[in-house]
């Protein structure tokens, strides 16, 4: 087994196609592989994040920050909200607000549905039934594609599987949904907020954690020494 992995590592750093193909097979061996080809492929360009894997207080640093920041916020949306764990983590810590998750995958959205179901003030959507204006919004670990391979192969440019283009169409679109002095929570992303076109409308909270992992320029390469904030407050609403 050990010298498999050594040899699916190595075959992933050249990009070999039958390490492709092993991951294609491991997908087709469960339900929640299906959901994740299924929802490439009635979605397409819409997917960032692929691995659905999430769980219960993923970011209680980053929670408790925002809840300190914004104690009063009546409407809050986590942006890919998988099956559901965060909307409880974020629960706990605003139980007056409206919570809203949007989940593209189809199999995760039922699940977060469920997990939720006894919670009237939360509500799971489509990515495209988001509505209205939030006060806080989370993007954690979504606004990015195959984080493990990337870092396991050394890419040194993802522009080809995951274009600068995609993320930044999705921060403007987040930044948007911020109603004034709003909070933006971008966690383990390839890009940098920073650089993105709503970045004028947006300032970084010098308090807020930084990214981890490779942080990659809009051209799609690799940055070096690139520093990134998490937690962007909305300047004012023209």
């Amino acid at each position: 087994m050990v010298q498999l992995r050594t040899k699916v590592r190595a075959g992933r750093k050249r990009g070999a196609r039958w390490v492709r193909l092993i991951e294609l097979a491991r997908l087709l061996g469960s339900a929640e592989g299906l959901s994740v080809l299924w929802t490439g492929i009635a979605n397409g360009g819409a997917v960032h994040q692929t691995t659905p894997f999430t769980c219960e207080e993923r970011y209680p640093e980053l929670f408790d920050l925002v809840a300190e920041l914004a104690p009063a916020a009546r409407r809050i949306l986590s942006f890919g909200c998988s099956s559901g764990e965060e909307l409880i983590s974020l629960r706990l810590r605003f139980p007056m607000a409206e919570i809203v998750g949007a989940e593209i995958n189809g199999r995760s959205r039922r699940l977060a549905v469920r997990r939720t179901l006894r919670d009237v003030r939360t509500s799971v959507v489509d990515p495209d039934s988001i509505d209205g204006a939030f006060d806080v919004i989370f993007a954690l670990a979504v606004l990015q594609r195959e984080p493990h391979r990337v870092v396991q192969a050394g890419q040194q440019d993802i522009s080809r599987f995951y274009p600068f283009s995609k993320f930044d169409t999705a921060v403007v679109g987040l930044a948007e949904r911020l109603t004034e002095g709003g909070l933006l929570c971008v966690m383990h992303a390839q890009y940098r907020v920073e650089d993105s076109s709503a970045a004028d409308k947006l300032r970084p909270l010098p308090e807020s954690p930084r990214l981890a992992g490779p942080i990659f320029a809009p051209d799609g390469k690799l940055a070096q020494e690139a520093e990134a904030h998490s937690v962007f407050s909305r300047l004012e609403v023209q």
